[in-house]
């Protein structure tokens, strides 16, 4: 065998070669005139670099004609050399160019959050960067499918992105909506990709009416496509039909936790539903000595807020559980000691940001305390309109309705049917109708844009309630739902796959483990599989599909 081995920079020096010859326009087999100027290529070259420019060559000069002759040179020369060097102000145009003709550019990023993560996840070879930003895109995929960061991403990444099994969707028309508003942010270019899009979305599970008024009408200039949904559509309407597809195991509220309770031993473990085996198992202990604190889920983690320690004292330690890892970490503490009061978490300004509202803390509190994720602190923001503990909160387009609860009248503690909200965008609260019941240690749970109360107790007289209740805020109407199987008190009311349950509670001096879900055809509550072990006073909580606790 004959073997011979030119010098280390054999390859740089062709490829040198190459880019002097295209800027001397030297056997260039391609062109473009952009703004009147001619720009020569070798089509081997570009394309070598992204396919784009053998498959859609007539495009590049309309895509060309967006941008300064700076950027589209430092393009062209990144796709001969592999290098770039351009001024900071043109760097977004750049890489907004890269992802139209599916160039992929490395970044260097440093940090990764819901403002770059899609960026990264394009560009860096930082192996634990990449994991965060995976991480980031599946847990929020709701939301930043609808950004324009997504639309704006070469049609390779977004079927990548799409065949993840673990994507936070909340079903699989989710999916589709996501390759609907990409194939429109540029119709005219993008109907060509619907076929290969369509791979990666699960038209088995989709229902038959969205498949028909949605999905068909969408792909109506594509053959291809039509064949495909023709073919789902007729599986569909057999009897026998089983979904092909997979479901997404990530799906949020493919799990729930019931965490809490309202003595140390039941706040000591975690009981988790799973939504698929549709079974509850109880958590190993989570290494928590307190109990009647709130509870919120921040991305991977269950933060546990507040509470009473083993001597009944209210404490302000602040901890948070990693679902991943199972690890137990400390928190910055709260500015008040609580217990008896609720916290929500929502998404703010690219930040995540928990709620602790009202409580008990040597006298009824009306204050409210906030906690970013990006600083770690508590600060204490506008106080309620009235103080309240053992009360209910629920969220519905970042405004927090605060429900019932035990308040102090003339120096008299009685139960309230009170219901205040908070508005986040303008920090400040207001009064909206007042329930039917007066009520507390109560619970709620928004769905579909109403707001569901169900059971606690009447303060003054002690009686347990069965009632139920909606709230519409457009009508600001309360009206009366079908009532509990059974009056409970410390229930906990459930929102799981669209889907209401009530789980637990306590009454008769007894503490309950049934299940009761809501049967939406026939109006009632249908028996569900039991907890692990009985429980009152808990938080019904969405998490993660690949928690491990």
């Amino acid at each position: 065998m004959y073997l011979v081995k030119a010098k280390r920079d054999f390859a740089a020096k062709r490829v040198e070669y190459l880019y002097e010859a295209m800027q001397k326009k030297k056997k260039c087999d391609t062109g473009f005139t952009v703004r009147g100027r001619e720009i020569y290529a070798h089509l081997i070259v570009l394309t070598a670099c992204s396919e784009f420019f053998g498959t859609k060559e007539g495009l590049v000069e309309d895509i060309f004609s967006d941008y300064d002759y700076e950027v589209i040179d430092a393009i062209l020369k990144y796709c001969y050399t592999g290098e770039i060097s351009i001024d900071e102000k043109h760097v977004e145009k750049l890489m907004e160019l890269a992802n139209r003709l599916e160039v992929k550019i490395p970044r260097q990023f440093k940090t990764v959050d819901l403002s770059n993560c899609l960026e990264v996840l394009n560009s860096t070879g930082d192996s634990e960067l990449l994991q965060k930003a995976m991480d980031l895109t599946k847990e929020n995929f709701e939301t930043l499918h609808k950004t324009q960061d997504f639309l704006n991403l070469p049609a390779s990444n977004v079927i990548e992105i799409l065949k993840w099994d673990d994507l936070f969707v909340l079903s699989e028309e989710s999916v589709f909506n996501a390759v609907k508003l990409w194939v429109n942010h540029d119709d005219a270019n993008r109907k060509n990709d619907l076929a290969q899009l369509l791979t990666s979305v699960r038209l088995s599970l989709l229902p038959l009416e969205f498949l028909v008024g949605e999905v068909l009408t969408l792909c109506l200039s594509c053959a291809e496509c039509i064949a495909t949904i023709r073919q789902v559509i007729k599986d569909k309407t057999d009897t026998s039909f089983i979904p092909r597809d997979t479901p997404r195991r990530t799906i949020k509220g493919d799990k729930m936790a019931l965490v809490g309770g309202n003595d140390l031993d039941m706040a000591s473990t975690i009981d988790i539903f799973d939504g698929i085996d549709k079974s509850w198992t109880l958590s190993k202990s989570i290494g928590i000595n307190k109990y009647n604190f709130a509870s919120a889920v921040v991305g991977h983690w269950i933060v546990i807020i507040g509470g009473q320690n083993s001597s009944s004292e209210s404490v302000t330690s602040v901890e948070y559980i990693d679902l991943k890892s199972g690890q137990y970490q400390i928190l910055k503490p709260l500015n008040q000691a609580r217990h008896g009061f609720k916290a929500v978490t929502l998404r703010r300004d690219l930040s995540t940001v928990v709620y602790a509202i009202g409580g008990f803390g040597g006298g009824i509190l009306s204050s409210v305390e906030k906690w970013s994720r990006q600083t770690g602190d508590w600060e204490i923001i506008t106080p309620l309109l009235v103080a309240v503990y053992w009360h209910s909160v629920s969220v519905i387009a970042d405004k927090i309705y605060i429900a019932g609860g035990i308040t102090l009248e003339n120096g008299k503690k009685l139960s309230t049917n009170k219901v205040q909200m908070y508005s986040v965008e303008t920090n400040s609260c207001t009064y909206r109708a007042p329930m039917i019941q007066r009520r507390y240690a109560h619970s709620s749970v928004a769905l579909k844009g109403k707001i569901y109360v169900a059971g606690g107790s009447d303060y003054e007289t002690g009686t347990i309630l069965d009632s139920v209740e909606h709230f519409d805020p457009n009508a600001n109407v309360w009206t009366a739902f079908t009532k509990l199987p059974k009056p409970r008190h410390g229930i906990s009311l459930g929102c799981f796959q669209k889907k209401l349950f009530i789980m637990g509670g306590s009454g008769a001096n007894k503490v309950f483990s049934d299940v009761w879900e809501y049967d939406e055809t026939n109006k009632s509550w249908k028996a569900s599989t039991n907890l692990s072990r009985i429980r009152t006073d808990t938080v019904a909580l969405d998490i993660p599909y690949d928690s491990i606790i």
